[in-house]
């Protein structure tokens, strides 16, 4: 049997917890992404001026995105299965 889930219309709470969902996995994401492209400034020593591996900035926007997408994901499958299990 299929049950209705939502019943009120989205607030605006839930449009700004939705982005925070979205923007910290992107960030951490996007971190990540940057001290591997760094990491082997790490084994010499002048750490500055960096030298990337990537040499593409849509590597980084596209996983920033991707990880941003997977970690919304994850969040609010977490988020729904805390929720299911209360009720």
């Amino acid at each position: 049997m299929i049950k209705k889930v939502r019943k009120s219309r989205v607030s605006k709470e839930e449009i700004l917890a939705d982005f925070i969902f979205f923007f910290i996995p992107a960030f951490l994401s996007f971190l990540a992404i940057f001290f591997f492209d760094i990491h082997q400034n790490f084994y010499q020593a002048p750490y500055y001026p960096f030298t990337f591996i990537l040499n593409d900035y849509w590597i980084y926007v596209g996983g920033a995105l991707l990880g941003g997408l997977i970690g919304f994901f994850l969040i609010k499958l977490f988020i729904f299965g805390v929720r299911e299990e209360r009720v």
